[in-house]
């Protein structure tokens, strides 16, 4: 998996017996009723806390943002801490722009939507699973008293995995934990708001003068 160097990170499994016996259709269940969940939401809000573990050096990092997302396919971040940045994503190509540095990297949105940002994958997920499933494996492995729990993983080159808590009641995802080469992710959703009015342009990046435009891809 391709890394980027930026500081938003795209982010206990038990009852295995229960899952083994009852095949494929509680997967069916869930997926099927995050997605009826999505249709109901044209524009989401929702506010996201990740902790950033580095294995091999064992520094931690805490980073905290809002998420702002639009159908089909548009989505607004800004990240508050530990260094402000905002980030645009049309389904296609993402932009990370960082005031501090006056910079913005473009990239192709699949190269990071897998495992390395967490919150968009997330809030997307409902509608966009099916596209997840070409390239990757889902499966239902585990629940706990509040959320059913979903493992999302590469077909292929497995060095990532993502297992993500959705809920029981609103089947909106609420926690992900991401693990990818020696980097472990924690991410929590909170403070979810759906419908709200958002104008297009909101989710469109006009570089303010000076800012250097690196494109990746």
């Amino acid at each position: 998996m391709k890394k980027i160097i930026f500081t938003v990170f795209f982010i206990t499994c038990f009852c295995a017996a229960a899952f083994a016996q009852s095949g494929g259709n509680n997967l069916d269940y869930v997926l099927k009723n995050m997605e009826e969940a999505d249709k109901k939401v044209n524009t989401l809000e929702v506010d996201y806390v990740q902790e950033v573990i580095y294995e091999f050096t064992n520094e931690k990092q805490k980073i905290t943002g809002n998420l702002k997302y639009k159908k089909p396919s548009n989505i607004f971040v800004v990240q508050k801490t530990p260094q402000e940045q905002r980030i645009y994503i049309d389904g296609k190509k993402i932009t990370m722009y960082t005031p501090e540095n006056s910079q913005a990297i473009i990239d192709n949105w699949k190269n990071v939507v897998n495992g390395d940002f967490a919150p968009a994958a997330m809030v997307s997920f409902g509608s966009n699973w099916k596209n997840i499933s070409k390239d990757n494996d889902i499966s239902l492995i585990g629940e706990d008293e509040n959320n059913y729990i979903l493992l999302v993983a590469p077909k292929s080159k497995r060095d990532w995995n993502m297992k993500m808590f959705v809920s029981k009641k609103t089947f909106y995802p609420q926690k992900a934990l991401v693990d990818s080469d020696g980097i472990i992710i924690s991410v929590d959703l909170t403070s979810y708001k759906t419908n709200l009015d958002f104008k297009k342009d909101f989710f469109k990046f006009n570089a303010p003068e000076g800012v250097e435009i690196i494109k990746l891809n």
